[in-house]
């Protein structure tokens, strides 16, 4: 019950930041491109959750090494899951940060063109 809000919330942000995609392609790309675009939203999304898969077996591997208990183990009293999401708290602030890059170089090319 611990993580019913966080997770609440993260369903919210995915749900919006799927519009909020799906609106950047609409009104910036052809309209000759929409269903190539909504296309290539689709494989990131299922890239994605390749991606968190993997990471999760990574970790896994990773702090399970040398006889330790595992961050994700299935005892919570023995594992770090704490520390687990202060990882994926570090990967989405550099999402973030990468995130604004692309809005830098984004601008500069709308207003040369």
């Amino acid at each position: 019950m611990w993580l019913v809000p966080q997770y609440a919330l993260l369903g919210l942000a995915e749900a919006f930041n799927a519009i909020g995609q799906m609106e950047f392609y609409y009104s910036e790309l052809p309209k000759s491109m929409s269903s190539v675009a909504m296309a290539v939203f689709m494989v990131s999304n299922a890239f994605s959750g390749l991606v968190g898969s993997v990471l999760v077996n990574v970790v896994d591997l990773v702090t399970s090494e040398g006889g330790s208990v595992s961050w994700l183990s299935s005892d919570i009293n023995e594992g770090h899951v704490d520390y687990y999401y202060w990882l994926l708290g570090l990967l989405n602030l550099l999402n973030f940060f990468y995130f604004l890059i692309c809005c830098r170089f984004h601008k500069r090319f709308t207003l040369s063109t």
